[in-house]
């Protein structure tokens, strides 16, 4: 069985034992840049010389994460730290992975400010779901965290900076997904598909690799009633004139 891979990893507490969660690769079960959390981890491997860690779970699984993919926020580090104390992993791999994924993120970022142009909404991606969300304003690339709003029938997913970008999709399903807002900041997508298949966005398919598409009402229309609060286009924005505080 091939090996699955995950990257943007990181460890949880789980019960009595602990999990790994992360966006997968090459897995049988997922499409690439699902998140998930494996099930209980029951053994770990570390090659210090090919620089990852490779974690068996109780159902059998392996996951392979390379030192560079961990996730690179303090907090997930250091529950992560927490575990690998239990597990008699030396911290010393961990602050090696840390210093790793920093390189690799200021490399990435630096490349981003070098290639996107004012306007650009870059989307790091697979069939599963969004890696990686940047965007140009300004002159300067920020990152664009997720919040995840759960609805009755489908989960939505917004991706904002206050006053800045504000871009929102459902759920993936069977490697497409539909966006139901983005700002009018927003002018281009840079889509970079890092899984082993097409992405449909809005029913644009974008082949494996990088692809840029301008953002025009054709290709990426709103949404009748949009929930969004950063350049809204909902049914009755006809209806609301600027300075017309009444409304």
């Amino acid at each position: 069985m091939a090996d699955t891979y995950l990257t943007d990893w990181y460890l949880e507490e789980w019960g009595k034992s602990a999990v790994a969660r992360g966006f997968t690769h090459n897995s049988p079960k997922f499409g690439d840049s699902s998140f998930i959390h494996t099930s209980e981890i029951v053994g770990v491997e570390v090659d210090e010389q090919k620089q990852m860690i490779i974690f068996h779970t109780v159902s059998g699984s392996k996951y392979v994460a390379a030192f560079a993919d961990i996730k690179c926020k303090a907090e997930a580090v250091e529950n992560t730290r927490v575990i690998f104390s239990y597990m008699n992993i030396p911290a010393s791999f961990l602050d090696k992975a840390f210093v790793l994924a920093k390189e690799k993120n200021k490399t990435l970022v630096s490349s981003l400010e070098q290639n996107l142009v004012n306007g650009d909404l870059y989307l790091q991606l697979g069939a599963g779901g969004i890696e990686k969300v940047y965007f140009k304003y300004e002159e300067k690339v920020q990152k664009v965290s997720c919040r995840v709003h759960s609805g009755m029938f489908t989960d939505s997913y917004l991706y904002t900076i206050l006053g800045v970008v504000d871009f929102r999709h459902y759920e993936f399903i069977g490697n497409s997904v539909d966006t139901y807002h983005m700002s009018d900041s927003i002018k281009r997508l840079v889509v970079n598909n890092v899984g082993a298949v097409p992405v449909t966005i809005d029913h644009k398919v974008y082949k494996i690799g990088q692809t840029v598409t301008c953002v025009t009402e054709e290709n990426h229309p709103e949404g009748l009633f949009s929930p969004d609060v950063f350049n809204g286009k909902g049914l009755f924005s006809n209806f609301i004139k600027e300075g017309d505080s009444n409304v």
